[in-house]
């Protein structure tokens, strides 16, 4: 059904480059979150499409700032490494790297395996599509909560360029720029790039330099082949890179005796987690980078029998990654411990797949059309990981906190710090290899029944099999000749040295999906979907002690209803969806008032609704974005959950009938946009209303770590250019400087104490982009 229906947010700017006598009507979104070409309308789930061209006049960098305008998804990317992503409340503390992501990412088509891929450059985007609920049919594994479709800008019929330039507060300097188009009729190609540096707004006063300051370049170049008149050949290689003084917390909470054991070393250590002020005395830095190869060839075969339309598209990816960081893993002046961490990735995937249409299904229907294909997926990652305890552990031993933490083993600890005094490099190593292998089979056919009624079911058979060797050792050296001193870390750890090879955990999956839709108008439909999806399980790959190193594999069931409209002859759009996704075996990461521990909460529940909305109201300088979110996501079983370390080390509690962590019950975005004649020109004013509901921060919903609700607004200016040469933009995030926290959580060395991740404050930038 091919009907003129509604763009999802690139229509503000399609509507506004008209001259504003021109008929106000929303235009069509196409979207591929079904494997093809279609009309957002169409698409029985609860999708949001985001346009590049928003994205860049909203100075939009990255998919946390893109999150906010999306009902009921969050992602925390202050950890580059390893960035949290939220959809209905439900993702994955990635912490522990052997955690995958709940939440699919795939950027040209290619799926990819680490959550670290979210935070790589973002440029040259032509849009993003935000998949909420269970993808398992189509995307394939690790896609519970949903998937993130990013799609670069492709090669232009007609030679183009572009290249914006901004700037902005705390030295924020960001280049992109994209040429290319077609150069005959069968060749053609596209060159973008990206750079951009900006200084954190977090001081550190030890070490008087600014954390959180990223400094990326990106690099992508796309050709267009046309060997013949039906067969297109894409290849695309994209390099990014990432540079950050690392990592962004600051001690909040701090007692009396914590502060005066770290007066020592700081006389102006504080506490305050909403100053942007921290200290700490390890320079810390992550880096990070990728590569990525992808080739995609689409041969059209047109009529084949009883199939028309009938084509098959191959897409080759390959992709390697690493990640390396140094950080201060107590964030004190004291030079307490440090964690070091290697990460290197590779991935290669097959994707082969056939679309069509055909006049029914052995009778039944009017009309189908279907996608089916085998997916390959091989990776193999690798992590080098230690603890390091530096040359004060000696003196902190001597605290009320290392007693507090050692409880009953506390008498213990005079000796462990005339050990510590005669030791150096005292560290417990981690060492993961991981080999993944996975093949599976999908297919969805969609079942026209006359103009109102569509039926759309589908299946992905998966088999996969994980190969683990894990090992953990304790070491260190000692500075007396006579008796030899002991290692530390590992009575500090409760850790035992293991080794472990040729760990093999095979898992197979079904996931399903059915959807039912109906056409009350040609406008207007109300649909059902129900669908499954899976996460695999695998193994701890920061275990202390190499006990209970396996977790299983999550599961989640969701059924949603909802319904997609255009109305007053198309310049409303306006699609909801209310639904509930039922958890089992929810992949948890709790501190255990030492470190992290890797379980399954029994079960849980996400409830709620979605909804988007774009008019373009009767007063033609007025049209309005928006969106809402209510969210009720809970633990349904979880009697072994971890309590708050100030009940005691590694207690525990029911967390049964309680909420999830990173899952606030309301969330808005309201954007109304004011286009006025200026000249020959067009001036864009807007405003966004970003509203967050409460929410906890940490799995144990410890009080400290409940965000409280905040409203935030941005505002901005864009002067158009009449014959679509320039744009000039002016505007600034955050108008009201409303603090908030990002993230709280439990302190490794300071029972009662905190790390607190800030959100920014206000920021002023302005950008101009050319267009030739």
């Amino acid at each position: 059904m091919n009907y003129r229906n509604s763009l999802l947010w690139s229509a503000l700017l399609a509507a506004t480059a008209m001259p504003l006598q021109a008929q106000r009507v929303l235009e069509e979104v196409v979207v591929t979150a079904q494997k093809t070409k279609q009309s957002i309308q169409d698409v029985p789930i609860s999708v949001t499409a985001v346009d590049g061209e928003f994205m860049k006049e909203a100075g939009i960098s990255d998919l946390k700032e893109l999150s906010v305008y999306v009902p009921n998804v969050r992602i925390d990317a202050n950890d580059p490494g390893s960035p949290q992503i939220f959809v209905r409340g439900f993702g994955t503390n990635t912490f522990n790297p052997s955690f995958e992501s709940s939440v699919g990412f795939v950027q040209d088509e290619m799926f990819f395996g680490r959550a670290a891929y979210f935070t790589e450059a973002m440029f040259d985007i032509d849009r993003v599509e935000v998949l909420r609920g269970p993808q398992g049919t189509l995307f394939g594994k690790n896609t519970v909560s949903g998937v993130f479709s990013v799609s670069s800008r492709p090669v232009s019929e007609d030679f183009s360029g572009d290249v914006e330039i901004r700037g902005g507060e705390y030295g924020e300097q960001r280049v992109e720029a994209g040429v290319g188009g077609m150069f005959n009729s069968w060749f053609g190609a596209r060159i973008s790039g990206l750079y951009s540096e900006k200084d954190g707004q977090l001081e550190n006063q030890f070490l008087n330099r600014d954390e959180e300051n990223p400094e990326q370049d990106a690099y992508r170049i796309k050709l267009n082949i046309l060997p013949t008149a039906n067969t297109d050949l894409e290849l695309i290689a994209v390099e990014s890179n990432t540079t950050i003084n690392y990592w962004p917390k600051q001690l909040s909470n701090l007692d009396a005796d914590t502060r005066d054991y770290l007066d020592d070393f700081d006389p102006q250590i504080e506490d305050d987690p909403e100053d942007f002020t921290t200290s700490y005395n390890v320079d810390g830095v992550l880096e990070k980078g990728s590569r990525t190869y992808i080739g995609k060839l689409t041969h059209s075969f047109g009529e084949t029998g009883s199939l028309y339309n009938l084509d098959t598209v191959l897409v080759l990816g390959k992709t390697d990654l690493f990640v390396e960081q140094f950080q201060d893993l107590d964030v004190s002046p004291a030079d307490i411990s440090t964690l070091v961490n290697r990460e290197d990735y590779q991935q290669d995937t097959i994707e082969w797949r056939f679309t069509g249409d055909s006049d029914g299904l052995f009778g039944l229907g009017t009309s189908m059309q279907f996608v089916a294909g085998l997916y390959y997926f091989e990776s193999d990652y690798q992590l080098d990981a230690g603890v390091v305890l530096g040359r004060d552990i000696d003196s902190w031993l001597g605290t009320e906190d290392a007693r507090q933490l050692a409880g009953d083993d506390a008498p213990l600890l005079p000796a462990l710090q005339v050990a510590a005094q005669g030791t150096t490099n005292d560290r417990f190593d981690f060492d993961y290899v991981q080999n993944t292998r996975a093949l599976s089979l999908f297919g969805q056919m969609t079942l026209n029944f006359g103009e109102s009624w569509v039926v759309t079911p589908g299946l992905r058979i998966n088999r996969e099999t994980k190969t683990i060797d894990t090992k953990g050792t304790e070491s260190c050296e000692s500075t007396t000749a006579f008796p030899p001193a002991s290692c530390v870390s590992g009575f500090l750890f409760g850790a035992n040295n293991y080794d472990f090879r040729d760990l093999e955990r095979k898992e197979s999956d079904i996931s399903p999906k059915l959807s039912v839709m109906y056409y009350l108008t040609e406008d207007v439909n109300v649909f059902a979907t129900w669908s499954k999806g899976f996460k695999s399980g695998g193994y701890n790959s920061i275990s202390f002690t190499g006990e209970d190193l396996e977790f299983e594999d999550e599961n989640a069931v969701t059924l949603e209803i909802g319904t997609k409209g255009s109305y007053f002859n198309r310049s409303l759009n306006v699609n909801a969806t209310i639904y509930r996704t039922e958890y089992d075996n929810l992949q948890v990461l709790a501190f255990n008032g030492v470190f992290f521990d890797v379980s399954n909460a029994a079960t849980a529940v996400s409830q709620g609704l979605e909804v988007d909305w774009q008019w373009l109201t009767p007063w033609e300088p007025l049209a309005i974005i928006g969106s809402l979110g209510l969210l009720d996501a809970y633990y349904e079983e979880y009697t072994g959950a971890p309590a708050p370390v100030t009940q005691g080390v590694n207690t525990r509690q029911d967390l049964s009938d309680e909420t999830i962590a990173f899952a606030p019950e309301s969330s808005l975005m309201l954007s109304p946009t004011f286009t006025f004649n200026v000249g020959d020109h067009l001036l864009n004013l807007s405003v966004d209303v970003i509203h967050q509901g409460e929410q906890f921060t940490d799995t144990d919903l410890d009080p400290a770590a409940r965000v409280p609700a905040n409203t935030k607004l941005n505002a901005r200016a864009a002067l158009l250019d009449g014959g679509e040469r320039w744009t000039l933009t002016v505007g600034v995030k955050n108008l009201t400087d409303k603090l908030t926290q990002n993230q709280v959580v439990d302190s490794v060395f300071f029972p009662g104490t905190y790390y607190a991740q800030q959100n920014p404050g206000r920021q002023i930038y302005g950008a101009l982009r050319l267009n030739f």
